[in-house]
């Protein structure tokens, strides 16, 4: 088994169940490099002193193709449940020192979720033991250029548009502007020009158009 990191975190969802007892579950939405892979987990790290800034790190693998296993190149959506089952975040570090969040790694970035809001990371979602029962999750088709959509554009491809384009793929207000023109263009596989995205991405991009295109 060969277990890998996986190439991006694109988003990390955390719900701290106050069930009996407490437990914290982390949703890792990501892409690998390959078709292929399989599986997928987060490794904990571990710690001589609490870290300053009281957030738990973690790397999120995968099981990479055995070598030579015939696979399609292009970048693949993967998503990864956790839980951390019995626990108690006021005191996780040691008395009164609690837990402020997570940190998610793949390969080419990081994504952070917190307890507190904090600019530019994930608000946790906390829910009482009598509102487990009925909850959902995420409404379902909602989604946002910052948290969904931004990461789904490498940075080869915002280089590349810009060039030829001359618009940036990382700016909300030129992805919305020119939405129409780029589904189309993923949808004909013109565009990335070295292979096509796989078809969960396009839909999520359909989606993001379709529900209001949200900031």
């Amino acid at each position: 088994m060969n277990l890998e990191k996986i190439y991006s975190v694109d988003t990390l969802d955390m719900t701290l169940l106050k069930s009996n007892p407490p437990n914290l579950l982390i949703e890792v939405g990501g892409r690998v490099t390959s078709s292929g892979w399989s599986g997928g987990a987060l490794v904990i790290y571990s710690y001589a002193t609490p870290p300053a800034d009281r957030i738990q790190e973690f790397d999120v693998v995968a099981i990479a193709p055995d070598p030579g296993t015939i696979v399609l190149p292009v970048l693949t959506p993967i998503r990864i449940e956790h839980v951390l089952q019995s626990i108690d975040v006021e005191n996780y570090w040691g008395p009164e020192l609690s837990l402020a969040g997570v940190r998610c790694h793949g390969v080419a970035n990081a994504k952070i979720a917190t307890f507190e809001k904090r600019e530019g990371m994930i608000e946790a979602l906390i829910l009482e033991a009598d509102e487990i029962a009925g909850y959902s999750g995420v409404e379902e088709g909602v989604r946002s250029f910052a948290t969904d959509i931004r990461s789904l554009f490498r940075p080869r491809d915002v280089n590349v548009m810009r060039a030829i384009g001359g618009f940036d793929l990382h700016s909300y207000d030129d992805v919305k502007a020119n939405a129409q023109k780029i589904f189309d263009r993923l949808t004909d596989g013109s565009m990335p020009c070295d292979g096509p995205w796989p078809q969960d991405d396009i839909d999520h991009f359909k989606t993001w158009m379709e529900t209001g295109m949200a900031e």
